[in-house]
């Protein structure tokens, strides 16, 4: 191959990469946030499991009642990244989900924080549209089985090859009224009681998130039939889930309260 012949090869290959970024980059703003997203990748840097609790104490029958904003509450938490993969589902009662067939992926965030900065924002209108979807999704399963959705998300995750870092968010205001973590909305729950509801569900503790680290937003968040809860029931609900968390094997993060809004805006 003679040394013409091989610059113009490097500047082809070249080319192309610029190319898709430039056609990734021309796609922001064109109308559809999640045209910017890529193709799944076989080996992904990481694949982030985000549940969304659509339950009855977090929905609202009256447009004017407010109802936890889970959108604003998960970008907060959630990377935006260069090979970055997302699975969305809502979740109620039952351990059953029903993920998409295929995650969203992140494009290729490179470059300057100017050039990147319309890319991730991109990202996170995307992700804004998919969680506020699964937040309006009919025919879930009345009830709140945290427990059985966390299960559900360990078993899709397993499936990942070797290596693959894994993450599990949920947004949830933490009140469980199916199986062995069912607790009154508002209750504040004594050391006494979080000992007695770990020791319980012990038989029922999905060992399929053992060692993938676990996020909850919204903890504690007041439904619509609500006004407030208490400042010491939701320190003593996230002392529970941290506590269920470790008996799990696996480390939580947990954030109290939610962003609110009233039903209308974030169905609108």
């Amino acid at each position: 191959m003679t040394t013409r012949k091989r610059i113009a090869g490097l500047l082809a290959v070249a080319c192309l990469a610029g190319c898709v970024h430039t056609e990734q980059q021309s796609q922001v703003g064109a109308g559809d946030p999640c045209a910017v997203m890529s193709r799944p990748g076989a080996t992904p840097v990481s694949t982030n499991i985000v549940l969304v609790d659509r339950s009855g104490s977090t929905l609202a029958k009256d447009p004017a009642a407010f109802v936890p904003n889970w959108a604003a509450s998960l970008l907060g938490v959630l990377p935006v990244r260069d090979g970055e993969q997302y699975l969305i589902a809502p979740f109620a009662g039952g351990n059953y989900l029903s993920f998409p067939d295929e995650p969203l992926a992140a494009p290729p965030i490179r470059g300057t924080s100017k050039k990147q900065k319309p890319l991730k924002d991109a990202v996170r209108a995307c992700l804004k549209l998919r969680v506020t979807g699964a937040v309006l999704k009919p025919g879930i399963p009345k009830g709140t089985d945290i427990l059985g959705a966390l299960h559900a998300a360990g078993r899709q995750l397993a499936g990942l090859p070797p290596g693959s870092a894994k993450h599990i968010f949920v947004a949830t205001d933490g009140y469980a009224s199916t199986g062995c973590a069912e607790i009154k909305m508002g209750r504040r729950l004594s050391d006494g009681d979080i000992t007695r509801i770990a020791d319980g569900c012990a038989g029922e503790l999905p060992t399929s998130v053992s060692g993938i680290p676990i996020t909850l937003v919204g903890i504690g968040t007041a439904s619509s039939k609500m006004r407030a809860v208490l400042p010491d029931a939701v320190t003593s609900l996230a002392r529970l889930w941290d506590t269920l968390c470790r008996r799990m094997t696996t480390t939580c993060t947990v954030v109290s309260g939610a962003p609110t809004d009233d039903a209308s805006a974030i169905a609108g």
